[in-house]
């Protein structure tokens, strides 16, 4: 697991600043349509944009900014899939940096414009109302599993091995899309609310009865035996 993926629970990073402006400059705005048009048309989904970021080695993954992981990722990702050569790629790049009141290109499809305006509208839901047997209960002590490491995770690292109590079991079942190497999330299953004791995951700090609440996919969680 890539230190980008289990950053909660570290001490010792602060201060953080905290960027309130969705977009800094006018190209996020336009990556951003970018990329749900991408996702609009199922070109890519969400582990794709994860996995293509979350695999870049940790110093430049904190030195670049949000949309810049995102770009990189969407280049790579296109030229993987044949959308665009590299060299048509890197042309056009040296084209408009030399060239910076060179006008973009207009371009559109009244079907793909209503696709990507259904997307976001609607969004991606990962809910499935599907008949499930969930392994747990409210109550159960559950244990989080240290699984395999995977390119793209939605389990926190300094919750791994940590002993919790199932404090919701949701209804249906979610999945996480999976077009891309993940950690087993690309069959529907149950989730689960489960709380710890902070003391539990923290032992060296003051107990004044804090709790922590966090949600799994079934796939991160073990039973407790003798409960």
């Amino acid at each position: 697991m890539k230190l980008q993926q289990f950053l909660g629970g570290i001490e010792g990073l602060g201060p953080v600043a905290v960027e309130k402006r969705v977009f800094v400059e006018p190209w996020e705005a336009r990556l951003f349509g970018v990329h749900a048009t991408m996702m609009g048309t199922s070109i890519w989904a969400w582990p794709d944009l994860r996995v293509k970021a979350e695999g870049m080695n940790p110093l430049d993954y904190f030195k670049y900014r949000y949309y810049i992981k995102w770009q990189g990722a969407m280049a790579e990702f296109l030229i993987e899939r044949g959308y665009i050569e590299a060299k048509e790629l890197d042309a056009l790049t040296q084209h408009f940096l030399d060239n910076p009141e060179t006008p973009l290109p207009e371009k559109g499809n009244p079907l793909i414009t209503d696709r990507v305006i259904e997307y976001l509208w609607t969004g991606d839901n990962p809910y499935r109302n599907i008949a499930t047997t969930p392994r747990f209960k409210v109550g159960d002590k559950v244990c989080v599993k240290d699984v395999p490491l995977g390119i793209h995770t939605r389990l926190p690292g300094y919750l791994r091995n940590k002993v919790g109590v199932v404090e919701v079991v949701y209804d249906g079942a979610y999945l996480y899309w999976d077009k891309g190497p993940t950690d087993g999330l690309g069959t529907p299953q149950p989730v689960y609310n489960v709380r710890f004791k902070t003391t539990d995951i923290w032992p060296d700090i003051p107990d004044h009865g804090d709790v922590l609440y966090n949600d799994f996919f079934e796939v991160y969680l073990d039973a407790v035996q003798n409960q």
